[in-house]
């Protein structure tokens, strides 16, 4: 920009001259951003004066691993997305009167903006469908394993197809594992300007169902055109990936962010995964969140005052004291509605066309419950039962209030930031099922899906090896033990990490760096 006279940079001189800089460049590099530029400039810069005006300024904006716009920090700005579809919803949650308003720039685009020859047609009802992108066509005879990625607020499918794709190649995973991500699009789209991929019973005309709200996709609300739930887009999903792929003997579906909350409340209500983790028609099912902003509460209970403080609390929280929330405290009577907990999902809890409504039907078309105890009764008992898995990032901390995260009453209860509000559910998740602990692993970063998705947690929940003597342990020091050999040259998968170890004498353990594929040899 300096050199196209565009940004003039001062010399050098006072710490505040050096802010105001620094600034601009953080304006200039966000706008770039906001005008969707497919590569993100990278710099590093802290800036700071001492004496009474002591002025702080830390800028993070990282190399791009995705073309999706989340490359950006959360430190620097919670999804910097300035607004260009406005989204109202006036039923989201709490039992709250005021609009909520999201302001996110659309990522979804109908034809794919880059990978056009991935882009495929899922059936959904008798004249509409999903839009997909999957790493091979349907009829694939050797792809055995499925990971089913969802995108986040944005609806950058593709930027999330891009990511997850290379890091099954990173892994030297993709000889057999077929990457799908479906949409939850926010704008008309027609199978016809999706792909020229046609075939009964997918039409030309056939129109994709688009959810302009953020919070109805996310909580299984209605399409903006059709009073059916979102979670219907998911279980088609999963449907078609066992119809088109014959061999497939295993589904991992994930989602990171919005796609997480949409996740969560999915896992708890859809018949997918319950019954012995397995679809439907029997194949395993392994769930994996990462990042939710709000949860699903199985109970009345949520943390005391004390578990939910306003400063971070870092990754080892763990506090276990819960309780019903006091009338002072309980959101107006609303703390449990649903989608924060299991309230109001009852048959003529709400009207049509409000989430809790939509939701209830999709409950009520699958387990039968009508009254509210056996909603309670049958959601926790399919929650039981599913193989699910959650990631946090250790520095996702950013306090809700600043927007970082969802700070509605209901949700404010559970935590002051992501980190904080995804270890208080854990220890709910072992109130509410004694014996059955969650699983979950944290990975070294903040608000970052590439991160989550490279994480050592990740790739072992994911990417079976046959040699089970290894286990991933909680992050260690790297200069732990004797060292055994560093081998750092190139990216290793973990699976060759393994394969190294065993054939170098003496090594018992190795340190795996996930972005980088490094492996730290130790005995």
């Amino acid at each position: 920009q300096q050199r196209r006279g565009r940004l003039q940079l001062p010399s050098i001189g006072s710490p505040s001259v050096c802010c105001a800089a620094m600034r601009s460049l953080m304006m200039t590099v966000l706008s770039i951003f906001a005008a969707g530029a497919a590569r993100t400039l990278a710099t590093e810069a802290t800036c700071a004066a001492s004496g009474s005006g002591r002025e702080h300024m830390l800028m993070q904006v990282r190399p791009a691993q995705s073309s999706s716009v989340e490359a950006v920090s959360s430190d620097v700005v919670s999804h910097g997305y300035k607004s260009r579809v406005l989204v109202t919803d006036e039923d989201a949650d709490a039992g709250s009167e005021r609009l909520h308003v999201q302001s996110w720039y659309s990522l979804f685009w109908c034809p794919p903006h880059s990978h056009q020859n991935e882009a495929y047609h899922v059936p959904l009802y008798s004249d509409s469908f999903v839009p997909v992108l999957a790493s091979y066509p349907p009829g694939n005879q050797v792809v055995t394993q499925a990971i089913i990625v969802i995108h986040g607020a944005p609806r950058e499918t593709e930027g999330y197809f891009g990511d997850m794709v290379r890091v099954v190649h990173h892994q030297q995973q993709e000889g057999h594992t077929l990457v799908v991500a479906p949409t939850w699009a926010d704008k008309a789209c027609s199978a016809g300007a999706w792909s020229n991929r046609l075939g009964a019973p997918v039409q030309h005309d056939y129109q994709a169902p688009y959810w302009t709200s953020v919070r109805r996709w996310m909580y299984g609300g209605p399409s903006d055109a059709r009073n059916s739930s979102s979670f219907d887009v998911l279980d088609t999903v999963v449907d078609w990936v066992q119809d088109k792929y014959p061999h497939l003997n295993r589904i991992v579906v994930t989602g990171f962010s919005a796609g997480a909350q949409y996740l969560v409340r999915w896992a708890a209500m859809s018949p997918e995964g319950a019954n012995g983790v397995t679809t439907r028609r029997g194949l395993p099912l392994r769930i994996i969140p990462g990042s939710s902003s709000t949860f699903l509460y199985l109970s009345e209970e949520r943390p005391n005052s004390a578990c939910v403080p306003d400063k971070d609390q870092g990754q080892y929280w763990d506090c276990k004291d819960f309780s019903i929330p006091s009338p002072a405290d309980n959101c107006d009577s609303h703390w449990n509605k649903y989608p924060s907990g299991l309230g109001g999902l009852h048959k003529g809890a709400s009207s049509p066309g409000h989430i809790r409504y939509i939701a209830d039907q999709y409950l009520l078309k699958h387990i039968g419950a009508t009254s509210s105890s056996e909603v309670v009764q049958q959601v926790r008992a399919r929650w039981a039962t599913k193989d699910i898995r959650f990631l946090f990032g250790s520095r996702d901390t950013l306090h809700c209030s600043v927007g970082a995260c969802s700070s509605d009453c209901q949700h404010m209860l559970t935590g002051k930031n992501r980190l904080q509000r995804g270890l208080n559910f854990m220890r709910h998740l072992e109130r509410e099922f004694p014996g059955s602990p969650p699983v979950w692993g944290i990975f070294n970063y903040g608000h970052h899906h590439v991160a989550a998705f490279s994480s050592p947690y990740f790739i072992s929940w994911v990417f079976p090896f046959d040699n089970r003597k290894y286990k991933v342990t909680d992050r260690v020091v790297i200069d732990t033990g004797a060292w055994k050999g560093d081998f750092v040259n190139r990216f290793y998968a973990v699976w060759e990490c393994i394969d190294i170890c065993e054939s170098t004498p003496g090594c018992n353990s190795f340190s795996y760096y996930p972005l980088l594929g490094q492996c730290f040899l130790k005995d």
